[in-house]
């Protein structure tokens, strides 16, 4: 009855609401595109829901693919393997989940060979999503841009005065040789170029510059990065990060 009432209240909304942060929906982002307005509002109102706790982690899946037969819509539509640019927001639903609320939008749109689009999009997770090389590369490294670095239980971190001097101790690393004297050198160009061990704090990701990579053995390589970034007080800082999973 619940969803059902929500539904004939989306019906009745105004036909227009607010752009999303980001109005682009890239074709590595999952879409679900409707044959119609009518379609999309019954798949958002009724079809979108959240399961009891402890289950309630992500959407009610089995009501979703039941939506998704009942009303035509779909997850796997031609019209979305190209970025679609949002024109219009028609209706919006948030859902509380246990890790945070998840907003959920009725668009229509069109893709990169003009077609026109009405479909539903995950506006929260949208806006959230990556872009760039540089995003993605947050997005796996560091969450959310903000380092809160702490020495006892992570790995080293190195500051620098500026962007100059941490991407100057990154070029000393030579391009051959073992890991050993590569390591060597690279603490020799940190020492030369004024940088050292970073102090706890919070640190704002703001660029990434430089990347060079030491292989330290089997499966086991170190990938340092000169990062620009602010630190806890809001002061330009040069960080030496190594992204490593091993």
């Amino acid at each position: 009855m619940l969803l059902a009432a929500f539904a004939m209240m989306l019906a009745a909304q105004g036909s227009s609401e607010p752009l999303p942060a980001k109005t682009d929906i890239p074709n590595d982002f999952s879409t679900v595109v409707c044959p119609g307005e009518a379609a999309a509002r019954e798949m958002l109102g009724s079809y979108y829901g959240v399961q009891p706790a402890p289950r309630n982690h992500t959407i009610d899946t089995a009501l979703f693919f039941r939506g998704l037969a009942a009303t035509g819509c779909s997850q796997s539509s031609a019209d979305a393997k190209s970025t679609i640019t949002i024109q219009q927001v028609i209706a919006r639903r948030t859902l509380p989940l246990a890790g945070g609320s998840e907003t959920h939008l009725v668009y229509r749109g069109v893709n990169a060979s003009g077609t026109r689009v009405i479909g539903i999009v995950d506006e929260t997770g949208n806006d959230r999503h990556p872009r760039t090389d540089y995003e993605r590369w947050l997005s796996e490294f560091i969450p959310g841009g903000v380092l809160n670095y702490d020495p006892s239980t992570m790995g080293a971190v190195y500051s620098c005065t500026t962007v100059d001097s941490a991407r100057a101790a990154m070029k000393a690393i030579p391009t051959k040789g073992n890991a050993s004297a590569r390591n060597a050198t690279f603490a020799k160009g940190r020492a030369a170029n004024g940088c050292r061990q970073a102090a706890a704090g919070r640190y704002k990701i703001t660029a990434r510059h430089e990347e060079r990579t030491i292989s330290c053995g089997f499966e086991c390589e170190d990938v340092w990065n000169a990062l620009a970034a602010t630190d806890a007080r809001g002061r330009a800082v040069a960080l030496i990060f190594n992204g490593s999973h091993f």
